[in-house]
């Protein structure tokens, strides 16, 4: 009988800790950090540093190489993680709020509170559009794709993202802009170049040549960058037509001031044309890539 017990014990143990444990200690992720007027590349980099005593919660303090300025998170997190629900200490507003629910089905949502830079209190709706499965080194991670809205009178927003278990959003852990008024103009990410843990192992996107990979733009780059785009009309209005002799083939990103990836397109020939009918107006970024390199950046003007 005691044998029979113990063993129970042990299947109890083991089952809990089997259980969704996001950001375990020594975790790192790295994401890749793009820089809105020049070509610089560079990453941020969170570190899963160790437990720690937050508002009776004990939670792991996560730490960060770089932090995305517009993003209005501070340069420490706490995290913890309960019934497959990740919550995280919103100093703003002095409480834990939910990051990622990985129990939720399809149709299921949550809410964050965010302000904006008058104060206003904005909210920000994570709804479940599928789910489905990665398989990330023999583990098969729950994956959420969603869809945020954020319900702001100003500048209300509408993005998709994924969510994979273990690992979180995979464009960024905090993946929202909470200003309405104000384009940001500093740095921005493009997604996650890689995670490791000691339980998962260590996963690559493939986005980045490495997770450190750093590129530092010149004032050479800066004017081959703007000498192998060009955009006509700009100010334009239903289409752009972008120019880039050198190239025969190369992607066409377009992006809005928080970095946030609006478009992509394939262009097999220098000239091609955008279509911009479905975009607001306002100001934008196109960037052209080629086999991966970033060929440069042109400013876009929609009316």
């Amino acid at each position: 009988m005691k044998r029979f017990v113990s063993t129970v014990v042990v299947a109890i143990s083991m089952i809990t800790s089997c259980a969704q444990d996001f950001a375990p200690i020594g975790a790192e992720w790295y994401y890749n950090e793009l820089f809105a007027f020049s070509n610089n590349i560079d990453y941020i980099k969170f570190t899963s540093e160790k437990d720690t005593l937050m508002f009776g919660e004990t939670c792991r303090k996560i730490i960060k190489r770089h932090k995305i300025e517009c993003n209005d998170r501070p340069e420490i997190e706490y995290l913890f993680t309960r019934n497959d629900t990740v919550f995280f200490l919103d100093t703003i507003f002095n409480e834990f709020q939910v990051l990622y629910d990985f129990n939720a089905i399809a149709t299921s949502s949550w809410t964050i509170k965010i302000k904006d830079e008058a104060q206003n209190i904005d909210t920000l709706t994570i709804t479940v559009d599928a789910v489905s499965t990665t398989q990330i080194n023999g583990q098969d991670l729950k994956t959420l794709h969603v869809t945020y809205v954020k319900a702001d009178e100003n500048l209300p927003d509408t993005y998709t993202s994924t969510i994979i278990e273990k690992i979180g959003d995979t464009q960024y852990m905090f993946n929202w802009y909470p200003w309405s008024n104000i384009a940001c103009d500093i740095n921005y990410t493009s997604g996650l170049r890689c995670y490791q843990d000691s339980m998962l192992g260590w996963y690559s996107t493939g986005i980045a040549d490495s997770c450190d990979y750093v590129y530092t733009w010149t004032g050479i780059d800066a004017i081959e960058s703007s000498e192998r785009i060009k955009l006509f009309p700009n100010p334009a209005q239903n289409f752009v037509e972008i120019i880039a002799s050198d190239y025969s083939s190369y992607t066409i990103d377009l992006l809005d001031l928080s970095g946030r990836l609006l478009k992509s397109d394939k262009s097999f020939a220098p000239n091609t044309k955008l279509d911009l009918s479905t975009i607001p107006e306002g100001v934008y970024l196109i960037r052209l890539q080629n086999n991966g390199q970033i060929i440069g950046y042109k400013k876009l003007i929609k009316d």
